[in-house]
């Protein structure tokens, strides 16, 4: 009606974290400063033993809110976080990354205009912990639409960069809680195949920083490529028809028994490797697979830190008043 001014729908912002003192301030500010003010923020603190609770009580802003919970992980701690929540939308933030100061107006502009749409993703730049102003992007193609084959072949929905209506979740369920799991990915399918489709906002609106302790480190890719390997085989069913083609989850465990091969030989767990390799390529390759281990690990290593920044492309160096460095809570 002419005169008064409608409602804004309410933005629940869900952001876990672990001991994530030297970088919550940082993550909290990106929020609490958007151009978006119809907000509140949920900080799920996953049984913290260091000063994250301190952090968050630092910040006088009566849209922030705190719990505790022991400490159980990332799903957990973000389906505690959507329990907790009241907004007609929900949105994710990794307690190390950072949002940048339009991304929940124009994400939720885009889900008011484009009604047929309950989700969207956008696009995030990452860096590098020890060079924080070259910014990259990850490689690739991005859709609007059923983007149910594209998911079929990796996940490459950062959780940071997606907002949804709530009754998605209703929908679909909340994130898989087991650890070292691929929630996310797991998640995007769930709803993929609901029938839903997603929008694509072509606009960097979150940044993401890339740390050697992050759980993209090479130690824990083993159990995360076994734990995709159950997923897809218990979420995915036998065949999907997409635009007219054929789909199914075989294809997508056969690729990633590949890549959990390669995972234990970067890892230099020998026995594993050759078992895994076996399975992805059978027996005849058991030759190559031996030489491959007369490879020194410390190239493997090398290798593979070179194909994840073979990944992504460089996008420019940032200003220095547009990078979100270390800063004090207000």
């Amino acid at each position: 009606m002419d005169g008064v001014e409608r409602v804004k729908p309410l933005v629940s912002v869900i952001i876990p974290a672990y001991n994530a003192e030297r970088f919550l301030a940082r993550a909290l500010k990106s929020v609490v400063e958007q151009t978006y003010a119809a907000i509140e923020i949920i900080v799920m603190d996953d049984g913290s033993k260091d000063g994250t609770a301190a952090v968050v009580s630092s910040f006088h802003d009566k849209r922030i809110v705190y719990r505790y919970q022991e400490n159980a992980g990332q799903g957990p701690a973000r389906n505690g976080g959507i329990r907790t929540s009241r907004g007609e939308y929900i949105t994710f933030l990794d307690a190390d990354d950072y949002y940048l100061p339009r991304k929940i107006e124009r994400q939720v502009g885009f889900l008011a205009n484009e009604k047929r749409y309950q989700i969207v993703y956008c696009n995030a730049l990452h860096y590098y912990a020890e060079k924080p102003q070259r910014f990259f992007k990850k490689k690739g193609r991005y859709y609007s639409g059923n983007i149910l084959p594209e998911l079929l072949h990796t996940s490459f929905i950062n959780p940071n960069t997606a907002m949804m209506t709530r009754s998605v979740l209703d929908t679909c369920g909340l994130f898989n809680e087991t650890r070292y799991y691929p929630e996310e990915w797991e998640l995007w399918l769930r709803i993929a195949l609901s029938g839903y489709e997603f929008g694509y906002l072509d606009e960097d609106l979150v940044v993401v920083e890339i740390r050697k302790d992050s759980n993209t480190t090479t130690q824990i890719q083993p159990i995360l490529k076994e734990n995709a390997i159950r997923m897809i085989g218990r979420v995915v069913p036998g065949g999907i028809e997409v635009r007219g083609k054929s789909y199914s989850g075989q294809q997508t465990i056969q690729e990633l028994k590949k890549k959990l091969a390669l995972a234990y030989l970067v890892n230099g767990e020998r026995e594993q490797f050759l078992r895994a390799f076996r399975d992805a390529v059978g027996l005849r390759w058991t030759l190559a697979g031996l030489m491959m281990l007369c490879v020194p690990r410390s190239v493997w290593m090398a290798l593979w830190r070179l194909y994840q920044r073979r990944r992504s492309e460089y996008v420019r160096n940032l200003k220095s008043d547009e990078i979100a460095g270390p800063c004090t809570a207000s």
